[in-house]
C-alpha cells in the first residue's frame, strides 16, 4: 500500500505541476458555469426588454366597420396603427415585412356583435416572427376581455355569469417543492456530475500513459523496484480523484455563482433545500465507482495508444457515449425501477433525481451502486491485463 502511494504522490505532484491540468480540470469547470449563467442571463434580459420597447407597426383593414377597437388599442404604448384600403394590399405588406402584422374584420363584424354572436376578424403574420405576434395577441385578449364585459354589462350579468365553476387550488398539489425540481430540473445535477467527471479523468489517464510513453518516462518508472500491479493502482487513484476533482469543482461553480449573482433568492432558497449533506454523501457514493468505471475505460485505450494525440482522438468522441444516456434524466415518466437500475449511466441519473425527489427505493439504489462496482470491476481488470502486456505498454 505504501508503494501505491508513493506511486500516486509523484503522479499528483506531475499532473499539478502541468498548466494543462489547472486549466482543464480546476480553472475551466469553476469558471464555465458563472460565465454562462452571466452571459446568458445579460442576453436574455437584454434581450427582452428590447423586445418589449420594440415598435411594432400594425396595419388594419376595417372593412366598413366601427374603429372603436383599434382606437383602443392605440393608446398602447410601443404600437402604431396604419389603415389599408383592403385585405390584399394588408397581406402584401406583411409578407414584404413592410409592417409588422396586419389585422381585418370581416363585413358583419359589429352586425354579429350587437346581435350577441361572434364577431370574425384575422391577421396576417410571419412565423419567423412569432414573438411579434405573441405580444399582439397579449393586446388583442385585453380587447376581447373588454368586449366581455361591455356585453355583461349591456345585459346586467355578474362576471360569474360565464365562469360558472370556480376551482380552489388551497392545499390541491399534494407533491413537494423537491419532488418537483427532481422531476423538472433533477437532471442537471447528474448532467454536471457525469460530464464533467469523465472530462476530468479523461487528461490524466492520456497522459499518465500515453503521455509518458511519448516523453520516454514510462520505462524508467517500470525498472524501479515496484510491483507493475502498484503502478496501475497509483495511477488510477490519481485519474479517477481528478475526474471527482472536476466534477467537484463544476458543482460548486454552479451553485456559487447562482448564489453570489443573486438571480433569484427563492432559486438560491431552493438550492439550499435540495442540495443536504446527505445527498452529496449518496452522490458521492454512486459517482466514485463511476469515475473508476471512467478510468477503467481510458487506461487500456491510452496503454495502447502510441502518443497523447492517438487516445485523445480515440477517447474523445467516447464523450458522447456519457453525454447521450445522461439526456434521459430530462425526460418525464422515466424513473429508477429494477428494470432502469441495470443500465450503466442512466441509473445514476434516476438514482440522483430519485435521492433528490427525497423518495428513492431502496432494491433500485441498491441495484444501481451494486452493477457500478461490478462494471468497475470489470473495467479494473481489462486495464490489469493492457498494462501488463509488454508490448502494450513499451508500444
Amino acid at each position: 500500500m505504501k508503494k501505491i502511494l508513493i506511486i500516486a504522490k509523484k503522479e499528483f505532484l506531475d499532473m499539478f505541476r502541468d498548466k494543462r491540468t489547472i486549466m482543464r480540470m480546476i480553472l475551466i469547470p469553476l469558471l464555465a458555469f458563472p460565465v454562462i449563467i452571466y452571459l446568458v442571463s445579460s442576453l436574455q434580459a437584454s434581450q427582452s426588454e428590447k423586445e418589449a420597447t420594440k415598435e411594432l407597426v400594425v396595419g388594419y383593414y376595417l372593412n366598413d366597420q366601427s374603429s372603436a377597437m383599434i382606437d383602443r388599442m392605440d393608446t398602447t404604448a410601443h404600437f402604431t396603427f396604419v389603415p389599408y384600403i383592403d385585405t390584399t394590399s394588408l397581406s402584401a405588406a406583411v409578407s414584404s415585412d413592410s409592417i409588422n402584422l396586419g389585422i381585418w374584420f370581416s363585413s358583419s363584424f359589429d352586425q354579429n356583435y350587437e346581435a350577441r354572436e361572434q364577431g370574425e376578424y384575422g391577421i396576417f403574420y410571419r412565423s419567423a416572427d412569432l414573438e411579434e405576434y405573441d405580444r399582439f395577441q397579449e393586446l388583442i385578449k385585453v380587447q376581447e376581455e373588454y368586449l366581455v364585459q361591455e356585453r355583461l354589462a349591456q345585459n346586467e350579468l355578474p362576471s360569474a355569469y360565464i365562469q360558472p365553476l370556480l376551482l380552489n387550488t388551497q392545499g390541491g398539489n399534494k407533491s413537494t417543492m423537491t419532488e418537483t425540481i427532481a422531476k423538472y430540473a433533477g437532471g442537471i445535477l447528474p448532467y454536471i456530475f457525469m460530464a464533467f467527471c469523465f472530462m476530468g479523468c479523461m487528461l490524466p489517464a492520456i497522459d499518465l500513459f500515453a503521455g509518458e510513453k511519448e516523453r520516454g518516462t514510462i520505462e524508467t518508472l517500470l525498472v524501479t523496484p515496484v510491483n507493475r500491479v502498484h503502478i496501475l493502482v497509483g495511477k488510477m487513484i490519481v485519474v479517477t480523484a481528478f475526474g471527482l476533482l472536476s466534477a467537484t469543482v463544476a458543482l460548486g461553480g454552479l451553485i456559487g455563482s447562482l448564489y453570489l449573482m443573486e438571480i433569484d433568492p427563492q432559486l438560491n432558497a431552493i438550492i439550499a433545500m435540495v442540495i443536504t449533506p446527505k445527498l452529496v454523501v449518496m452522490l458521492y457514493l454512486l459517482l466514485i465507482p463511476t469515475a473508476i468505471f471512467f478510468a477503467g475505460i481510458m487506461i487500456p485505450v491510452s496503454v495502447y495508444s502510441r502518443s497523447f494525440k492517438e487516445a485523445q482522438s480515440i477517447l474523445t468522441p467516447l464523450n458522447m457515449a456519457v453525454i447521450i444516456p445522461t439526456l434521459v434524466g430530462f425526460l418525464p415518466g422515466i424513473e429508477l425501477d429494477y428494470t432502469t437500475a441495470w443500465i450503466p449511466i442512466v441509473n445514476v441519473v434516476l438514482a440522483t433525481k430519485a435521492m433528490i425527489a427525497g423518495n428513492p427505493e431502496i432494491g433500485p439504489i441498491i441495484i444501481t451502486f451494486a452493477s457500478l462496482i461490478f462494471l468497475s470491476a470489470i473495467a479494473v481488470f481489462i486495464s490489469f491485463k493492457q498494462f501488463g502486456k509488454e508490448g502494450n505498454v513499451l508500444r
